[in-house]
């Protein structure tokens, strides 16, 4: 795991006279799951909005795969092989779970709308589609609408629409919010998976610390919009700024 994938130089943000985001400096290795975290308002999403091509930075420049990508659109970005998940369930509700997977590529590198305007298929190799299904677990909802399913079912679905663009990078906004403890553990197992099965490297913003402390191989603070601190996870749950800033004193371990 030794090559840089993602790297951010001095990434800035701002918003009229605000600043969501100020000077975010980190390179995220090939087949790392890194984790960023922060308070409420810390610009963690922000920042993802940048890398995934919603805002252009205000300053700073963000690489992917050693190419400068900053300020392209998130299509564009999407189909050099970036996926996005969403804190909010983002599926279209009265379409089948299928047809939502479906829907998905259209953002993928080898979506062809000649295809998907011509079948119902939409340019989907049948065992890409299948191995989504399979891979969150909706094989036997393919058929039932996504607004039937349940929250966890409906937030494991996003995550495959995400895969269908095939995404070499995957940014996850918060994907144990709302979720159950149960569901919360198979969340980590998926994330894991990601990694280790499909081979996609995942960046992850996340305030359910046992979560982030238990997948992540690295962890990026952030608070008001400034880098705080950049580490293994040990390294992060005993930073004395870390824990004045967030954690607070449950991980007080120093």
């Amino acid at each position: 795991m030794t090559d840089v994938l993602l790297s951010l130089r001095e990434v800035s943000r701002r918003f009229g006279g605000l600043s969501a985001v100020s000077g975010v400096s980190a390179d995220i290795l090939s087949g790392e799951i890194f984790g960023i975290i922060g308070p409420n308002g810390a610009g963690k999403t922000t920042l993802f909005n940048v890398v995934a091509g919603y805002f252009a930075p205000s300053s700073g420049t963000v690489f992917f795969d050693g190419a400068n990508i900053s300020g392209k659109s998130s299509d564009k970005i999407a189909r050099l092989g970036i996926g996005r998940t969403f804190q909010a369930v983002t599926v279209f509700q009265e379409h089948t779970a299928k047809e939502n997977l479906r829907r998905a590529a259209m953002v993928s590198r080898r979506y062809n709308p000649l295809v998907y305007f011509g079948t119902r298929n939409a340019g989907v190799e049948p065992d890409v589609l299948e191995q989504m299904a399979r891979f969150t677990g909706l094989q036997h909802a393919l058929d039932s609408r996504a607004g039937s399913l349940s929250y966890g079912q409906q937030k494991m679905l996003g995550i495959g629409m995400a895969l269908m663009g095939q995404p070499r990078l995957l940014l996850m906004d918060e994907p144990a919010a709302g979720l159950h403890t149960s569901e919360k553990k198979e969340a980590a197992q998926l994330i894991r998976r990601l990694r280790d099965e499909l081979g996609i490297t995942v960046v992850l913003v996340e305030h359910d610390m046992p979560l982030v402390m238990g997948v992540c191989d690295r962890i990026l603070v952030i608070n008001r919009g400034v880098p705080l601190a950049l580490g293994a996870p040990d390294q992060i749950k005993s930073d004395r700024a870390v824990i004045d800033a967030y954690l607070g004193e449950e991980y007080d371990f120093a």
